[in-house]
């Protein structure tokens, strides 16, 4: 029997090779409407400038804005100005309010104005509806369409309303029952409407026990009341409990991820913008401001060594066990500061008893590890020093103070890397601010002093 290979499609690469060698026109508009647009828009980004204007030319419009949707702003801002204008002000029309106004907030005013003067009117006001609000509130991440009902109507007639206007609709899960003066009365299950007949009214069957949420509430409030109450599609209303917009579970999704990448970007002491495409010169620019800021954060740890330079010239055999030291002590820290932004994510540490009990948790957990490993870092350095006779000083001496630094240091980072990022958290600062190079700088600088000062105490004195 012949051998079955198996193997995954690359479709973005059948995309690529479809624009730059198929030559019949047919052929490719049929194919490209065949894919899917996320595997369209991997596909883009490694065309060059010629091949994305001849795809262009091939895709159905309504199909190309599906797939800048899927682009970052910025990205998706500096091809539409390679477009010709007219191309740019239909795919804009056709794009979801909300992706199309992040597109248009990375645009200079100028090239914005332009886009404006040529944009249908019930698009440039639902454009100028969601620029209205700042940004991290529901307001900027809504969407403006969605399917609105009146409670009077018939189930047959909401049914006609809802198939006439689907095919324009990012999400149809969810119906939305205003009254006359648009204010929101009631949601209906797409469901729900679909078994119920004919006669009925909305009324009778919308569900008046919603959860709806202000436009200028916090995008991240939002998001943790959709994740609570399993939404798929959040209403999102004025002052005067008039609908304004929706924000679906798939936008959620995308800012979740989006917030994720930050946050991780901010632990790594990285800048939040990251693109395959630039060069190293710009990429190094970028992260430059970061590593500056830390090398004059280290100039501490090197004020603190500078303190204990007798010690170190008495002492040589220190010096050996200074990394491990050090490196335990970031480590640990680093571990808490990921548990505890974690739990502030998830809202675990909102009372102060909670705050409490996580603070002393993982202190007990420095305590358990570093009584662990201090006691293996006393054998590990008494043998070493047994062996390799380094300096006058007794090797029994020279571990007991690496044992006790181990264990001090690895209790008092863990500590640290929990506390201070619920600190920063209470002054209303971004606790992911509080990043792995931060945390071992002051990890670093506090091993130290107790591994150099306990050296002083207990060694010293013996050898006067």
């Amino acid at each position: 029997m012949p051998k079955v290979h198996l193997f995954k499609r690359n479709k973005p690469q059948e995309v690529i090779q479809l624009i730059k060698h198929e030559t019949r026109t047919k052929m490719i508009t049929s194919k490209l409407e065949k894919y899917h647009a996320y595997d369209i828009s991997e596909a883009l980004i490694q065309l060059d400038s010629d091949n994305r204007q001849k795809l262009y030319n091939y895709i159905s419009p309504i199909k190309l804005a599906t797939v800048f949707s899927y682009f970052d702003p910025e990205r998706a801002a500096d091809w539409l100005e390679d477009m010709d204008t007219a191309t740019g002000v239909k795919l804009i029309e056709l794009m979801e309010p909300d992706d199309a106004v992040d597109i248009l907030q990375s645009l200079d005013d100028e090239v914005v104005i332009r886009y404006f003067v040529m944009i249908d009117d019930s698009k440039r006001e639902q454009l100028k509806r969601l620029s209205r609000y700042g940004k991290d509130t529901a307001g900027s991440e809504m969407n403006t369409r969605y399917i609105a009902l009146k409670p009077e109507m018939d189930v047959k007639e909401a049914m006609k309303h809802l198939i006439k206007e689907a095919a324009n609709l990012e999400a149809i899960d969810t119906l939305f029952v205003t009254d006359d003066d648009e204010r929101l009365v009631g949601v209906l299950d797409l469901k729900k409407l679909i078994v119920t007949k004919s006669p009925k009214k909305v009324e009778a069957i919308m569900n008046t026990n919603y959860t709806k949420q202000h436009v200028l509430d916090d995008i991240q409030e939002v998001i943790k009341s959709i994740q609570k109450y399993d939404i798929m599609a959040m209403p999102i209303v004025n002052d005067d409990d008039q609908i304004e917009g929706v924000i679906t579970m798939y936008d959620a999704m995308d800012i979740i991820e989006e917030e994720a990448h930050e946050d991780y970007s901010r632990l790594a002491a990285l800048p939040t913008e990251y693109d395959l495409r630039e060069s190293a010169v710009i990429g190094a620019k970028r992260r430059l401001p970061w590593l500056l800021l830390l090398l004059v954060l280290n100039v501490f740890v090197a004020m603190v060594l500078n303190n204990y330079v007798e010690t170190i010239d008495q002492i040589v055999a220190l010096v050996l066990f200074q990394p491990i030291i050090l490196g335990m002590a970031g480590n640990i820290g680093t571990q808490s500061l990921a548990v505890t932004v974690l739990s502030i994510s998830k809202e675990s540490l909102h009372h102060r008893v909670d705050i409490m009990k996580h603070l002393i948790k993982e202190f007990s957990v420095g305590l358990v590890n570093g009584l662990i490993l201090g006691l293996l870092a006393f054998l590990m350095a008494y043998t070493f020093l047994s062996i390799v006779q380094v300096g006058t000083v007794e090797p029994r001496l020279v571990a007991m103070v690496v044992g006790l630094s181990v264990f001090i240091a690895l209790s008092v980072s863990a500590f640290l890397g929990s506390a201070i990022p619920l600190i920063l958290n209470a002054m209303k600062i971004d606790p992911a601010i509080a990043s792995g190079p931060f945390i071992t700088t002051i990890n670093d600088i506090t091993a130290l002093v107790v591994y150099f000062s306990l050296a002083a105490f207990i060694i010293l004195p013996l050898m006067l």
